[in-house]
């Protein structure tokens, strides 16, 4: 039995690349107006897009098969998860005083 199995990105769904960051909060109607054929048609198609930072432009993630795992493997298993969420906390704790000006 296999101790990892891949699977499909959720954040890019499997195509591998997510929209640019810098077009998050998307175009202004007056912008979108002022582009020309070209240019809308390049950002429809994806030109502007970016590598999934999950998967790394794969379009698949490893995840741990948990009943293949041995008991210490399991034990660093659950040790990486507390500290990814620890430092996830952390991340959110920072940019909520960034924003508060601190």
């Amino acid at each position: 039995m296999r101790k990892f199995n891949w699977v499909i990105c959720d954040c890019c769904e499997g195509h591998g690349k997510v929209d640019n960051p810098a077009f998050s909060n998307g175009f202004t109607s007056s912008e979108w107006a002022d582009m020309d054929c070209d240019e809308k048609r390049s950002y429809l198609d994806g030109f502007y897009d970016v590598p999934c930072t999950n998967c790394s432009g794969t379009g698949k993630t490893k995840v741990p098969n948990i009943a293949a795992l041995s008991f210490s493997e399991k034990r660093e298993l659950v040790e990486q998860r507390r500290q990814s969420r620890f430092e996830a906390e952390y991340a959110r704790e920072v940019e909520i005083e960034r924003r508060m000006g601190c």
